[in-house]
Formats: structure tokens, sequence, C-alpha cells
């Protein structure tokens, strides 16, 4: 069984429904088709692969 690869939100904020993902929360896309589209657009990035101005948690 392969692992589930995790997202992370690195750009604003995300609304699946009633429920808002903010900016450095975990992602669960409910399809590869909207996790491909939401990472070209970079709104959210695979875990463990975030941009580097991302990982040093700039002020």
């Amino acid at each position: 069984m392969a692992a589930k690869t995790e997202y992370v939100v690195v750009d604003g904020c995300l609304q699946d429904g009633a429920k808002v993902i903010r900016q450095g929360e975990v992602y669960d896309p409910p399809s590869k088709e909207v996790a491909d589209q939401l990472v070209g657009e970079g709104k959210i990035a695979r875990r463990g692969q975030l941009p580097k101005d991302a990982q040093e948690g700039g002020d």
C-alpha cells in the first residue's frame, strides 16, 4: 500500500465545503486532478517540498 501524499496550503487559504484550510495547514484534496491544479497554481505544495520562503516562516 502506497503512502498517502500530504499537501500543505502555502498561499492564502482554501475552502472545501464548510471547512476553511488556512496557510500552513495540511490539506487533503478530494482528487488527484484538484491536487494537480492547486499545485500548478502555487496554492498548495507537497509536504516536504515547500517553497524556501514558506519554510523560513518570514514575518
